[in-house]
This record gives C-alpha cells, structure tokens and sequence, in this order.
C-alpha cells in the first residue's frame, strides 16, 4: 500500500511538472524534460521567453519566481530547487548543472537604489547578475546577493551571506556572514 501511496505523489510532482513546463512554454521560455514540482511556483512577473530549464529540475512547494522583464534566469540539468527558495532579478541569474539548493535560499540578483534625493519608493532598480557554477550546495537560508560569481564545486553553509567583494575559489567550503573559508572539498 504504502509503494502505492510513493506512486501517486511521484505522479503529483510530474504533473505539477508537466502543468509549469506548458504555461513556460506557451511564455516562449524552454523547459527540459522530466521537471517535477512538489507544488506549483509562484511567478511575480509573467515571463516572456526569460526562463529556461534544464532536464530532471526539481522544484520545491512555495518556490518564487521573481524575475522581472529585462532579466532572465537559466536553471541547469539536474537541480534541486528546495522549498521556498526565492529566485529574484532584473539582470540574469544563471544557475549551472547538478547544484543542490536547500529551503529558504533567497537568490538576490537585484535591489532598490537608495539615493537621498528622491523617497526610496520612488526609485527604480539596479542589478547585477548573479553565475553558480555546476556542482554547488548553497545550505538553508543563504542569501546571494547581486553580482556574485560563484565557482564550480562550492559548498556554502546555512544561514550564509554571499556578497560581490566575497573570495570564493573552486571546490572550497565557505559559511558565515561574513563568508569564511572552512576547508576545500576532498
């Protein structure tokens, strides 16, 4: 009984899957095969052709898109977009193959400007775009920020900040906030 009951939630997540890749697709944008969504993501912008997805994506329950017009967000094969993550950007995000996103990671790729001359409410955007690299862990609550570059193999603890002015070198393992190289991956 209970393969059964793994057999109706699996065909859940692939029809959830199949009902984001046809919405994209009638946007313009590209969806892989094989896209499962554990719930329906929340798009705060309708997209026009600016998403693409990889094969064998899966995505989490409360996941939001938020990328605007004049961004874009490019999503590899085999990631895992974990719960109520938040994917937010006027310029691009690029995301690359087999990286590991944990729950409540906010992928940052722009923010308001802050000028004194004029209410905040008044200003419009700046961004940056924001590269991770393949075979990256970004853990639990971690905030990438606008215009980081994140190298293959990376492995970035819970509760991190990652910020432009951040080193971070290939295969090494970083946490905090500040971010601190822990040690390399063996």
């Amino acid at each position: 009984m209970t393969r059964f009951f793994e057999y109706l939630l699996y065909f859940r997540y692939r029809f959830n899957g199949w009902l984001v890749s046809i919405y994209l697709g009638a946007l313009g944008c590209k969806v892989g095969k094989g896209l499962k969504c554990l719930r329906l993501p929340s798009f705060k912008d309708i997209p026009k052709g600016n998403i693409r997805i990889g094969d064998n994506v899966s995505v989490g329950k409360g996941v939001i898109f938020e990328i605007a017009r004049t961004g874009s967000l490019n999503i590899g094969e085999r990631c895992t977009l974990g719960d109520y993550s938040r994917y937010s950007s006027i310029d691009e995000i690029s995301i690359g193959k087999a990286v590991a996103i944990a729950e409540h990671v906010s992928i940052r790729g722009s923010f308001h400007k802050t000028d004194r001359d004029q209410n905040i409410i008044d200003q419009g955007d700046e961004g940056a775009p924001i590269s991770i690299g393949n075979d990256v862990l970004l853990g639990a609550q971690t905030v990438v920020l606008m215009g980081v570059s994140i190298p293959d193999g990376v492995v970035i603890g819970s509760q991190s900040l990652v910020r432009k002015s951040d080193k971070v070198h290939p295969y090494g393992i970083f946490a905090g906030s500040p971010l601190n190289h822990i040690r390399d991956r063996r």
